[in-house]
This record gives C-alpha cells, structure tokens and sequence, in this order.
C-alpha cells in the first residue's frame, strides 16, 4: 500500500499522520458513534476519547463531518464484500446485499446525517462525492466490468448508469424510510441491472 492509498498517511499540509493517533481516532469515533449518535460528535470529545489534541485532528480533517466519513469509508471497504465468484449475478447479489445489510443498522442514519450535511456544506459535498460515494461507484462498476469479461452483461452496457441504476433507489429507500433494504430487493436490483445490462446490446 503506497501513502496515496493509505489514509494514515495522507495529511497536507503538516506531518504526515501517525498510524497509532489515525486508529485511535478511528476507534474513538466508531465508540462515540454508537453511545452518543452523529449528533452527539465533537471536535473536542473525538480529541479527548482519542487521547490527542484538538490540533492534531484539525492538522488532519477539517470537522467532524470529514472524520466520521473517513470511518464509514474504511467499515464498507471492511465489511462490504466485493467477491470473484465468476458469476456476476451471485457477485451483485453479495456486493449489494451486503450493502443493504449495512445500511439497515446504525449505519443507515450514520449516512442519512452525512448526506444531509452535504446538502448544507458545499465543500464537504465535494469531498463526500470524491473520497465516499466515488469509491463505493468504483467498487460495483469493478464487478459489473467483470461480468462484461465473462460475457454475461454486454460490452457497450453504460456502467456509470447501471451504478445509478443500483444506488438510486438505495439511497431513496434510506432517507425515505418507505421500504425496506431487504434480501428481496437486493436481489431485485441485482436482476435489474442484469435485465438492462444486457438490453443496452439491442
């Protein structure tokens, strides 16, 4: 893993971060989370339950919005599989099932109070787009390219648009709260994106 890709490392400007302060911070976060809620984080409680000063997560992340997606960042590339089974069917199904799961727990306000906030600050939208919801896009388009390899989508299938196809109606469903993020509609979205895949040959 090279310092570009290696979050601990990335800090500019000032001193590159140090892996013990980054975990720390990342475990502290993760446990204020759980007792106290997104709405319940401060700069000040993160520092102190992390054992660092308030200048050493500023020198890293500009607010607590930043921190808090840095955690969900690293808990889905954790937690979310993106298996090679050689099937892409059985990979969607994995990949956004597991996805579902996720944001059907605690995680799923987590979310819902970040996007929120990107709606009210501009500079963390930007930072959300690129560093969050692109990664999560890069994931999936990654199993869809590989079905195209196989042979199961089609080549010339529009991959971004099959990305939206898939989070449209997750995120929907979230902040909505209508309906469930079940088993059943994530088999539902893994067939539709199979079904359209293969229509855009035609």
């Amino acid at each position: 893993m090279n310092a570009s890709s290696d979050p601990a490392a990335r800090a500019a400007p000032g001193r590159p971060r140090s892996r013990q302060a980054f975990e720390a911070v990342m475990s502290a976060t993760e446990t204020l989370l759980r007792a106290e809620g997104y709405r319940g984080l401060t700069m000040e409680g993160i520092a102190k339950a992390a054992g660092v000063g308030k200048p050493t997560l500023y020198r890293w992340w500009p607010n607590v919005p930043s921190i808090v997606m840095e955690v969900m960042k690293r808990q889905a590339e954790e937690e979310i599989a993106d298996s090679d089974s050689g099937s892409v069917r059985s990979d969607l199904i994995r990949f956004i099932g597991g996805t579902c799961e996720k944001l059907s727990g605690p995680s799923g306000e987590i979310m819902s109070s970040l996007m929120a906030e990107a709606q009210l600050n501009p500079e963390f939208a930007a930072a959300f787009r690129e560093e969050f919801i692109s990664a999560r896009r890069e994931r999936l388009i990654a199993i869809l390219r590989r079905g195209a390899a196989w042979g199961e989508l089609s080549e010339d299938a529009d991959m971004e648009w099959l990305a939206d196809l898939v989070y449209g109606p997750i995120w929907y469903r979230l902040l909505n709260g209508h309906a469930a993020l079940d088993e059943r509609f994530a088999s539902s979205l893994a067939e539709a994106v199979l079904l359209n895949a293969n229509k855009s040959a035609g």
